[in-house]
């Protein structure tokens, strides 16, 4: 178990330290995020001001974060160690090739689709939303970026989480990976989630990707409306649950 808690054996107060800068640090890029899309004239959402969504967090919403926050920690510790050992993951500039930096990052993004798609839908279905994704959205109208994306049952969290490994152990596998590689494709991750749970209007695509934070604000008023991310399908699609 302490190889997964705590992979690097840290002391108690480096790993508490470790927690506190990895909070401050996501803190700040939240903000940071924030300030480049304001910056950029992006529209604020059509909903903004006329709709009404979870105004006040409650005390359940700030225990989920807290453990949520820990659960990202402990990840991060893990992917850091993984970084640090797998002979998949260079860490030198000599290292740096072009085949596991820009197509690796486009597979990690593809493969986490891949995996979080059918684990999305299943907690849509009757038996599973109420227990675990219905916690989620209860905010039918994100507006405090990362505190929103953050604020889901801790399950959800685990489930989000070994998604992304899993995509980070397949493309190491196929392409390779470099550090710097995983260190570019968590900020890209982290800004499009604090995004995602803004009120700015923003929408792209690349390469069959699509991104749209209407469509995530759709899903988040209407939840059986289920949005199938990037190459399978790039409209919503009406679910049956």
């Amino acid at each position: 178990m302490s190889s997964i808690l705590n992979p690097f054996s840290l002391s108690p107060g480096a790993w508490v330290a470790g927690y506190v800068a990895k909070t401050v640090a996501l803190g700040i890029w939240d903000q940071a995020v924030n300030a480049m899309v304001i910056r950029s004239g992006a529209a604020k959402l059509p909903t903004t001001g006329k709709l009404k969504g979870l105004a006040q967090l409650e005390t359940l919403d700030y225990v989920y974060l807290g453990i949520n926050s820990i659960i990202e920690y402990i990840f991060m510790l893990g992917i850091m160690s993984y970084a640090f050992t797998s002979t998949n993951v260079g860490r030198t500039t000599e290292d740096l090739k072009i085949v596991n930096t820009i197509p690796a990052i486009y597979l990690i993004f593809l493969f986490d689709d891949f995996f979080y798609t059918p684990a999305h839908l299943l907690m849509h279905t009757k038996a599973l939303y109420k227990y675990v994704h219905k916690h989620h959205h209860r905010q039918n109208l994100p507006f405090r970026g990362y505190p929103d994306a953050g604020n889901e049952h801790p399950v959800e969290q685990v489930i989000g989480m070994s998604c992304v490994w899993g995509a980070l152990y397949l493309t190491a596998s196929i392409t390779g990976l470099h550090a710097i590689t995983i260190l570019v494709y968590f900020g890209i991750y982290a800004a499009l989630a604090m995004l995602n749970h803004t009120r700015y209007d923003v929408t792209f695509s690349w390469l069959g990707f699509q991104y749209s934070v209407r469509c995530h604000e759709m899903h988040h008023r209407f939840p059986r409306v289920i949005l199938i991310p990037l190459l399978l399908s790039p409209a919503p699609t009406q679910s049956k649950t």
